[in-house]
Parts: C-alpha cells; structure tokens; sequence
C-alpha cells in the first residue's frame, strides 16, 4: 500500500509533529480520520506538496486544512460544476490546489510554509473492508516523514513525533483481534464494543495490519441502526452461505474466449495467458474444455469441439496457450457465436470472454445473445479503461452471468481465478427476501441474482417504523431448496448511525453506478442525477462528482465571513503504483533467481504447474514419491504465510487428494521426509481453513495417520517443520527449476 507523504523544496527542517488515527468499524465497513500536523522548524520558508493514497476498496469523505490562520474544507459538485468554477479561478492566483490523480490517489499542493508555522491535516475516507481466510483485514498505511527534495536526508531523526491511535470496533459477534505488525491493547466494553490503543510507544513507520476474527462465524447475522429522528431504521445484515455438496460432483463444460487483437499486444496477452493456464488447472475430472483465440480469424485449440480434460489434453493446451499471437483484429461476434451454437440442444455452457476491445456491432451482438442463449451463462472480463462497459455488463446481465473488470491495481489473474471459483462453486439463484410484516422502503441490493458458497454477502434495508421479526431467505441449489432465517429480535440495537448511514447511501450510489451503465439518453440522465444528489448529500465521492475546496473569509469591516472557492485539478492520470511483482510469466522456461522473488511472485508461477491429476511437477517422468513430496512442499508453501490463498483454494484442494490418491494406503513405504511433507501439508491447509466443512472430517483423518506413522518413526511431530526446512537448506537450493521454486516458497 503506498503511504502518505509530504514533500517540500530547500533545505529546510519540516517534522512531523503529530499522527492521529481515530476509527470506527461496524461490521465490515469502517470510516477512518487520520489528522497530520507538520511545523516548519527552519530559518526559511518553504513550497510544499502533500500526496495521499487511499485503498482500492475506499472512498474519500473528507479532507480540511488549517494553514497559517486559513480554515479550508471540501464540498461536493458535480463534474460539470466544478469544472465550471475551476475555470472561472484560472485567472486568480492560489496557493493551494487540490488534484485528483485517480480514484485512489490525491496530491494538494499547499503552496507556502513559512519559518515556524504549523500545518494540520486531516484526511477521511470510509472502506469496506476485505476478508482474508474467514478473518476481516484492517490496514492503516505507513507514514513517510517529510521528504527534502533538494537533500535526499532529512535533518530529523526517524520516528521523531508523536503517535495515536484510537479505534471503535462494533462487529457482528464476538471476536478476536490479532497484529503481528504493532503491540495493540484491546478494552472490551458492554455487548460486542472494543476498542482498540496502542499498547506502547508505536509508529506508523510500517503498515498497521490488525485481523479481525469472529470465534464463532454465522451463516445469518446483522445489525439494527435506529433513528428515532424520523423514526426509521437501517438492518445491515450479512448471509454467509454454507452448502452441502452433492454427492457427485458435477460435470461442466467451458468455453474460453481469448481477444487476441492487436490492442492485446504485451503485458495484457502475457497476464491472459497465464491466466488460462491457471484456469485450465482447476477444472475436474470429466469436465470438457476447448479455447478459441478471436483474432483476423478463430483459431480453435481443438477443431473438433471441447475435449476431455485429462493429463493429455492439458499438456497440448497449454502449448496452444504459450503460442498465441497477436493479430491486428479480433472477431467477438463469431467467437460468441460459435460458444452459442450448441446452446439450443439445452446443453448448458459457461463461457469465460476476457477482451479489451470497444464493440461495433454491440447492437447485434446483443440482440442475438438475448434471443438464441437459454442455456448458457457468459462471464466477461473488460481490460483497460477503453473497454466497452455498457456492452460488457449487458452481455452478463442478460446471460445471467457476471462482468468483471481489470485495471492498473489489479492483475487479471486475480480477477479471473476468483471468478473461477465463484463458477466452480455451489451457488444460491432465484433468491427472494421476505420481510415479513415490515414496512420496508427500499433495499440494496435492489435484486439478488446469485450467491456464491461461503463467500460473505451484505444486505441492506431502511425500514420505516418497527424493526421486528424474522428476515427470511428462500433460493434455489441446483434442484434444491435452500431458506436462511434472521431473527431481528436477536440482533443487537445500535444508537450510532452515523457511519452505517453513510454506508447505506454509499451501497444506493453504487447501485446507481452499476446500473446506469446499462442506460441511454433520459434514463441515464435521471440516474446521474440522482447520483449526483446523494453524492452530495452524504459528501463522498462518485464517478459523476468531484471536491470543490471552500476557505471561509472573514471581513473585519463587515463582520461577517464569506465563502472562497478554491481550484481542484481533476487530472485523471496513468498511476505511478508499482505492483510487487510482473504478472508475466511463461510456462516453458522458468527463468528466475527466487532468491529476489516475492512470496506472490512464486505462487503464481507454482499455480501454472498442477497436472490434471493434481500433482505439482514439471515432468510427467518424475517418480510417484518425487511427485507426492513437491506436491505437499507447495501446498505447505501457498498455506504457511499470511498471503490471501482463496484463489487458489481449488488447486490446493485437488493437491491434497493427489497425496491420498498416490500414496494409495502404503504410506509406511516412503520415505521421512515425505511423510512429514504431507504432515505438515494437511496440517496447515486445516489451519487455513482451505478445506469445505463437508471434508474436514476426511483431511482430519489423514492428518492424523500421517502423525500416527512420524510418532512410529520417532518422530517429534513438533519439530516436523524445523526438520523439512533443515533438509532443504542442506540441499544446493536450485534457480530456473519447479524444485527450487518450491523450496525457495517453503523457505521463503
């Protein structure tokens, strides 16, 4: 995450003085202020710059300065608007300029800072914030101190300022809180109140990380928010799907439609093909594939239609992958055309269509989507700002599918493997709330078309009057029947509303955003509009407005204060956010000293190399005991750091019943080390909670005969991890093979 960050000209001593971090976290959303002071301890004056990121999933809902004596706020206009006001203050000359690099980057030049003065920061933004491995993940950024632009070292010394952190937590149930990057304090207080200190003299010279972890995690909960101002209230409540499988698994078939036009040349072809091949990687026995590239002409992997997917096929498309080429167009029509064309047999198709080109013939396409699939649902992928999101999200939309898009922040892998595992996943459809005999007003989300096994889902509702009852939601699981209850009379009341408020209008903003994507002409006005006035109403911003500053004047000989406009500069502008790793890999040659690459870096790449079968190896000539042991050496690789490992929590899952399946119950004839390889692997997956509630009871078995067998050898099961790390060090770790990798991701 990029920090916040002063920079100023001369060589002059501006310190930090002062960091102040208040929070208040309800549920899964939180509404941080962070207040800087900064004084100016040199003989001269200075120009300074100030440059805040704020995280992908945040938004802006405030900023102030105070400058010298000056007071400067932020208001909210539309975009028109407040271009409209900064051209008028061309002409006046301003010290202060407020711009807007992107979404998530700000920079305020603050002009001059003269000897001895002070400046005070403060910042506000509210996030939803992400779950990794069933646990809520709150990061506050690191802190830069104050940067001399003409002299690299600061005249201050590092950590020189004071630092606080005050936080009010309000979850769902009772929970744990965990930072293995700062000493916290928690104070438990009535009900499910927390709030979080420091515990000792810290700063935020790192990443504060804190994990937020619930002891006993709910399928159905939620929160109630009153106010008694106009007697109405806010349920806020979360569904976490937990689904029994099938006894057999089901049989899917895919398409992948692959833009290969000119526009793809690069970095955006490299990501796709990687992608592929992790995909590729996650389907199951008795699924059938095929993957048609979209250039000047279709080039199909295989002519003859989908193919089995078995160690074969695998091993020829990936070949097919690693040889793709750009050409100069790319023919959408005729690839959706062809994933389509069996679609009135009822056969059922999951197309997966990642492109970055703008559509023509949008129109027609559509039309013919909507007239001739039934059977089949689309899920497209847009790349690049340049894409056509109208078309995109329709095509979804009327498919019943679910578009997703890629940006500078976020790698197509990402993206597409969550994707995967939303399709590969059990999912809940034709879902219908009833509220019983509430007079509810308005919802969001609007309609529920889809969700997706274990993966957490938010509900809100503003109710006129009473909130009392039960919430009840009724949907379908394949031929199945599912219905989740909420009792409201087991949910706790809350009196404050201010951030869940926020929340709730933020929620119908986005609604309005991803809808008015669909629209034209007078129904897209009427949406911008309505943006617009919630936007401003609730002072965060939307894609439709912008900040305007606003510094309050007093006139001594009037006696009164005026308002002054100041400039904001929206300068949408390619971000300068460089990304940990590439993204860029190839699966013929590994090529890569892993001794300089990150944990994530490896992971991706070990991701690419999963046979059909399940094993991770290079080579189909490897031993059945090679094969087991570099399998439960990448497992215990993805699973023991603290990197999100959802995505690849089908590939891990195939790994594991790999193990079981090639050891075939003759588990005494391998060796110590791969036994304590498997150990460890089903151990950690059963700490990370990778494994589905219904085969826990299976890898809990395993997990002890393997411990059964090292307590047989002799084997002190507590140092098992210290042992398989030991062999390996005493090994020559390798570069530009899958063992070194493997072992430089266990070691790492």
């Amino acid at each position: 995450m990029k920090s916040p960050n002063l920079i100023y000209d001369t060589d002059n001593n501006v310190i930090l003085d002062k960091v102040d971090v208040t929070g208040y976290v309800c549920g899964e959303f939180v509404e941080f202020s962070t207040s800087y002071i900064y004084e100016n301890r040199g003989g001269n004056d200075v120009e300074a710059v100030f440059t805040f990121p704020i995280p992908e999933t945040a938004v802006l809902s405030g900023f102030e300065a105070n400058i010298g004596g000056r007071t400067i706020k932020t208001t909210i206009e539309s975009k028109e608007e407040a271009e409209k006001i900064c051209d008028k203050l061309k002409e006046e000359s301003s010290n202060f300029l407020l711009e807007e690099i992107n979404a998530n980057d700000f920079k305020i030049s603050i002009g001059k800072i003269i000897s001895g003065e002070t400046i005070k920061l403060k910042i506000s933004y509210i996030e939803e914030l992400e779950y990794e491995e069933k646990s809520l993940k709150l990061t506050i950024p690191q802190i830069v101190e104050p940067i001399n632009i003409e002299n690299s070292k600061n005249l201050m010394n590092e950590n020189d300022y004071k630092c606080y952190l005050n936080l009010l937590v309000e979850p769902f149930n009772e929970v744990e809180f965990e930072s293995s990057t700062h000493d916290i304090a928690v104070e438990k207080g009535d009900g499910y109140i927390y709030k979080i200190y420091f515990n000792k003299t810290e700063y935020l010279d790192r990443d504060l990380v804190i994990y937020i972890t619930e002891k006993e995690l709910e399928e159905t909960t939620g929160m109630i928010y009153e106010n008694p101002k106009d007697n109405s209230n806010i349920l806020y409540l979360r569904f976490m799907p937990d689904i029994e499988e099938e006894e057999e698994n089901l049989v899917h078939e895919y398409e992948f439609l692959v833009d290969i036009s000119s526009s793809m040349e690069g970095e955006k072809l490299l990501q796709a093909k990687n992608a592929l091949q992790i995909c590729l990687r996650s389907l199951n026995d008795k699924d059938t594939f095929n993957i048609v590239a979209m250039g000047d002409t279709l080039h199909y992997f295989n002519e003859g239609g989908k193919v089995l997917y078995n160690e074969e096929n695998l091993i020829l498309a990936s070949k097919f992958i690693d040889n793709l080429q750009c050409e100069d167009d790319a023919l959408i029509f005729e690839g959706i055309k062809h994933g389509l064309k069996d679609d009135h047999k009822g056969k059922e198709n999951t197309i997966l269509l990642f492109t970055d080109d703008i559509v023509d013939d949008e129109k027609e396409i559509l039309d013919y989507v909507e007239k001739v699939c039934e059977n089949s649902r689309i899920f497209p992928f847009g790349i690049d700002a340049s894409v056509n999101t109208y078309f995109i999200n329709k095509l979804a939309r009327i498919t019943y599918g679910k578009a997703e898009y890629i940006n500078d922040n976020n790698k197509i892998e990402d993206t597409i493997l969550n994707q995967f595992n939303r399709i590969r996943g059990l999912q809940v459809t034709d879902i219908k709330l009833d509220f019983g005999d509430m007079n509810v007003e308005k919802t969001y989300p609007r309609t529920i078309e889809y969700m997706y096994d274990e993966e957490p889902f938010s509900i809100f509702a503003k109710v006129r009057g009473k909130a009392e009852g039960v919430v009840t939601l009724t949907g379908m699981v394949g031929e199945r029947r599912v219905q989740r209850r909420v009792s409201l009379n087991n949910l706790e009341l809350e009196e404050n509303a201010n951030v869940i408020e926020k929340v709730w209008y933020k929620k119908r903003c986005d609604s309005i955003e991803q809808r008015i994507r669909f629209e034209r002409s007078e129904v897209y006005n009427s949406m911008k509009n309505k943006l617009i006035e919630l936007s401003k109403k609730i002072g965060v911003l939307t894609s439709k407005t912008s900040f305007i500053l606003i510094e309050e004047v007093y006139d001594p000989v009037l006696n009164t204060a005026f308002k002054k406009f100041l400039p904001v500069n929206i300068k949408y502008e390619e971000s300068d956010n460089i990304d940990d790793f590439c993204g860029v890999y190839y699966r013929n040659s590994l090529n890569k000293d892993f001794s300089e690459a990150t944990r994530k870096e490896m992971m991706r790449i070990l991701a690419s190399y999963q046979f059909a079968s399940g094993a991770f190896s290079d080579s189909i000539l490897d031993t059945s005991e090679d094969k087991i042991l570099y399998t439960a050496k990448s497992i215990i690789g993805f699973t023991e750091g603290k990197e999100e490992i959802n995505i690849y929590k089908n590939l891990l899952n195939k790994g594991l019943s790999y193990i079981v399946y090639a050891l075939n119950d003759e588990i005494e004839n391998y060796s110590e080390t791969t036994i304590i390889a498997c150990y460890l692997a089903f151990n950690q997956s059963l700490k990370r909670i990778i494994i589905k509630n219904d085969k826990k009871s299976w890898a809990k078995k395993w997990n002890e005969t393997f411990e059964k067998e090292l307590i047989k050898r002799n084997i002190d099961i507590n140092k098992a991890e210290t042992i398989l790390k030991s062999s390996i060090e005493n090994e020559k770790l390798e570069d530009n093979t899958l063992k070194g990798l493997i072992d430089h991701l266990v070691l790492k």
